[in-house]
């Protein structure tokens, strides 16, 4: 009996072993598709979906649209990003850096607008701008299941100061160079990066 009893302990202490392993084990998991917002510079607020494929490198893409009146001018744009994060951990969690392309459309209407030449448009002008820029950010990442997230870093590219516009002048359409809206965070040499987010993590 003493050896029945050890080998119904043993066989106890088995079950709770592989039970307390699998248990550390899914703890540890990566929940490799994460999906959430973000609210910051330059995205105002807007979609984030990201996607881990070997617990340290994950793939992710940023959407946002928002339109807002800036300098008196009313603005829409659409913000849109692709890229990669490499983590520091093994576990798709904790800090990581963070490489992008971003395109960032803005559509401006100006209303009795006077250009930089002095040509006065009457009425209603219209106007657009593409910025493409390299983003290199430092991001911070904790939870699992429900996470959140903040990132800071700064946006590589050459930034227009001028925006094309078109639009009435007594009677005749023509076009004239105005400055682009002054928008937080965006300067002739790139755009600042601050954000922070929250989503859930599946699977």
């Amino acid at each position: 009996q003493p050896i029945m009893l050890k080998k119904t302990l043993l066989v106890a202490f088995t079950i709770l072993f592989c039970v307390a392993t699998q248990a550390q084990d899914k703890q540890k998991s990566v929940k490799p598709f994460r999906i959430g917002f973000k609210v910051g510079v330059p995205n105002i607020v807007g979609g984030n979906a990201e996607l881990v494929l070997f617990k340290r490198i994950a793939v992710y893409a940023d959407y946002s649209a928002y339109s807002g009146t800036f300098d008196q001018v009313e603005a829409g744009f659409n913000h849109f990003e692709i890229g990669g994060n490499i983590y520091f951990n093994p576990t798709g969690k904790g800090f990581y850096a963070s490489l992008g392309y971003s395109n960032f459309s803005l559509d401006g209407t100006y209303t009795d607008a006077q250009t930089i030449g002095g040509i006065d448009f009457t009425g209603t002008a219209t106007g657009n701008v593409t910025l493409n820029t390299i983003n290199a950010k430092l991001g911070l990442k904790l939870g699992r299941t429900f996470y959140m997230r903040t990132e800071v870093g700064y946006g590589f590219g050459t930034i227009p100061d001028k925006v094309i516009i078109t639009g009435d002048v007594n009677g005749v359409t023509q076009t004239g160079e105005e400055a682009i809206p002054n928008i937080p965070g965006i300067s002739s040499s790139g755009l600042l990066i601050f954000n922070i987010g929250f989503g859930f993590g599946f699977l």
